[in-house]
């Protein structure tokens, strides 16, 4: 006999008939009347050519040939099961699973440390590979599948990805604690007058933020002399302290610069609309167990970062 020539539906019955020794229990366990289930055994005894259950006074017996198949028969259902019932449950603890997933540097400085000490504590097998990719790239690396999260100052990708806002953040300006011409506030005509050093890594908004300056100016050209230009978050603290270079960044990134050198922060002399700092994942994975537990997971390691560490605890992720 060949797999295809059987339906698997009557394997089903064949185990259930094997457990319980009865049509009756055996169609109540499958959730069928007594004479659909007599049915699928007379279609089981066509398909093998064998009566495989006989009636007697201690119920449906096992031929020999139903006797040998059974042990198989049901490891083969059991594995089934566990198969179709891994795929809608996420065990962390005992999980190997690899996510990967696009984090800003400024959100690794900033987010990783504590996603990470709660990660390790619920999930001590599971791996985080951070990809480091432009944010089109990005965009099709969630849609196919080989991108579970990304996090940052992203802007939205489109209708067919989710969501979710973590905070706001505001543009604030990072200068050297020695800077010569610029105290503890400065003019727009000062901020626009000095040489400034961008900061732009791939996937994020700070390459708009002359647009929005454009923008608050009530359109006019705003031409900040940018003395010079990078994609990465390494060396930024040290460039500013030992130059007469102006940094605007947000101002978690600002924030964890004052720890890394002599440098201080000033007050952006705009008003420019909040950062919002976000993560999003495609529609194909939002309803996926191990991406919802990821989700779940790195959102409480944000919603952590504000409590004292006496406080903190391994949070719970369902």
């Amino acid at each position: 006999m060949r797999l295809e020539q059987i339906d698997l539906n009557l394997l089903l019955t064949f185990d259930a008939l094997m457990r319980t020794r009865s049509v009756t229990l055996a169609g109540e366990r499958l959730g069928l009347t007594q004479s659909a289930t007599s049915n699928a055994l007379q279609r089981l005894r066509d398909a093998f050519g064998d009566p495989l259950f006989v009636r007697t006074p201690a119920g449906m017996q096992p031929t020999a040939l139903a006797a040998r198949l059974g042990p198989d028969i049901g490891d083969l259902i059991d594995r089934m099961r566990r198969v179709l019932e891994s795929s809608r449950t996420f065990d962390a603890a005992t999980s190997s699973h690899t996510f990967r997933i696009l984090v800003s540097d400024i959100a690794q400085v900033t987010l990783v440390p504590d996603f990470m000490r709660l990660l390790r504590a619920q999930a001590p097998n599971v791996d985080i590979v951070n990809l480091s990719l432009p944010l089109r790239s990005a965009k099709e690396a969630l849609a196919a599948g080989e991108l579970d999260l990304a996090v940052g100052f992203i802007p939205e990708l489109g209708p067919d990805y989710h969501r979710l806002s973590l905070d706001q953040e505001r543009w604030t300006c990072l200068v050297s604690a020695a800077h010569a011409t610029i105290g503890n506030t400065f003019t727009q005509d000062q901020y626009l007058a000095a040489a400034h050093l961008s900061y732009r890594p791939p996937a994020s908004i700070h390459a708009s933020l002359d647009k929005l300056l454009e923008a608050q100016l009530d359109g006019r050209q705003v031409r900040r002399r940018v003395a010079l230009s990078v994609p990465y978050f390494s060396g930024l603290a040290p460039i500013v302290a030992r130059t007469d270079l102006v940094l605007t960044a947000p101002s978690a990134l600002t924030r964890a610069m004052t720890e890394m050198a002599p440098v201080r922060i000033v007050p952006l002399p705009f008003e420019l609309p909040p950062i919002d700092l976000n993560m999003q994942w495609h529609d194909q994975t939002h309803r996926d167990p191990a991406n919802i537990w990821f989700r779940r997971v790195f959102a409480a390691s944000y919603a952590e970062r504000t409590l004292a560490p006496e406080q903190r605890q391994v949070l719970p992720h369902d």
